[in-house]
């Protein structure tokens, strides 16, 4: 099991005054070393943002991935065969799934009930379902049957 922390740092500057600071993560790091088979993406939707490679001859994809500007960790996958990720926090409860087309389309799919303050009085979860968009993936074959090279 892999576990994911939000480390932060506290520092007094007064008596009775203090600042918290989120600290950045510096041991987890998406796959940085160069490759032809490595397409790259990034995208937001909501309070979620994404990024991360997929490679292009296995379909493996690694994913960072954030809420609230909270990163909670790397994750990896085939979009092809189910990469989905359930969350539970006090503030956030559902799922994101990433998924291949057979378009050679790559889609994240959220399907969540968000913490939301209200102005008026207490807060309440607020349902977010969208499929959003993040890229073309033309180097992938999408199926079996196509072919990369065109023929005509």
């Amino acid at each position: 099991m892999l576990y994911s922390a939000l480390v932060v740092q506290r520092s007094r500057n007064s008596d009775g005054a203090y600042q918290i600071r989120q600290v950045e993560n510096t041991e987890s790091h998406l796959f940085d070393h160069a490759s032809k088979h490595r397409v790259s993406f990034s995208s937001a939707v909501e309070i979620f943002t994404v990024s991360g490679s997929i490679n292009t001859q296995t379909h493996e994809t690694e994913l960072a991935l954030g809420v609230y500007g909270i990163n909670l960790g790397i994750f990896h996958g085939v979009p092809g065969q189910g990469f989905k990720i359930h969350i539970d926090l006090s503030m956030v409860k559902g799922t994101i799934e990433l998924k291949m087309t057979g378009f050679d389309e790559l889609w994240l799919d959220v399907n969540t009930e968000n913490f939301q303050v209200s102005p008026d009085g207490p807060g309440k979860f607020i349902q977010c379902k969208k499929s959003h968009f993040i890229r073309d993936m033309p180097d992938l074959r999408c199926a079996p049957w196509v072919s990369s090279e065109a023929h005509l």
